[in-house]
């Protein structure tokens, strides 16, 4: 009986703690964007947006999963719902992001799995592996990859299955994320 209580405190922790590193990075996110933002919309609760700042050629973008989804081998996830695309350089169809401008971006990636597989999405530049975001299997396997990058102009990233075997990636509470912001252009 000890174990059972002690495993499921663990499990509960671990949920707990999964959520909380989510909401944080969210939280982080959206404190980056309002300071380098063309248009930032802002959808709260009640789903309508309104303009926070204006900066000329910002750029920003985030981009979440709206459902499960099964990624084939090497393919790219293409994240649904687009919660921001400040300057349009995401494309929801492709799940690629394209800079507009040469400068140094930041790009997050994070990433909840099945509970009952590991997955490994790759972080893609035009082509070439940059990172790997790991999600081990288990309850609420959460984790997440941030980026400083020098992109130029046409430059394309994106986020991949790192497997020639298919993944899951659950959509519980807006976990699967992958963002970009302009810090600066050069």
């Amino acid at each position: 009986m000890y174990i059972n209580l002690h495993s499921s405190l663990k499990e509960i922790i671990m949920m707990l703690i999964g959520m909380l590193i989510g909401s944080l990075m969210l939280s982080c996110l959206d404190s980056l964007y309002i300071q380098n933002v063309q248009t930032f919309q802002y959808f709260g609760k009640s789903g309508t947006g309104k303009v926070i700042a204006a900066e000329k050629n910002a750029v920003a973008f985030s981009a979440i999963l709206s459902k499960d989804i099964t990624v084939g081998g090497k393919e790219v996830v293409k994240y649904d719902s687009v919660l921001t695309n400040v300057g349009g350089s995401y494309n929801k169809s492709t799940g690629i992001f394209t800079a507009p401008f040469k400068g140094i971006y930041t790009i997050s990636c994070s990433l909840l799995s099945s509970t009952s597989k590991y997955v490994n999405l790759d972080i893609m530049k035009n082509g070439k592996k940059l990172s790997i975001v790991f999600s081990a299997s288990g309850i609420n396997p959460h984790s997440a990859q941030t980026l400083q990058l020098l992109l130029n102009k046409g430059d394309r990233v994106w986020i991949q299955n790192h497997s020639r075997i298919k993944a899951i990636l659950h959509d519980h509470g807006s976990y699967n994320l992958f963002s970009g912001v302009l810090i600066t252009q050069i």
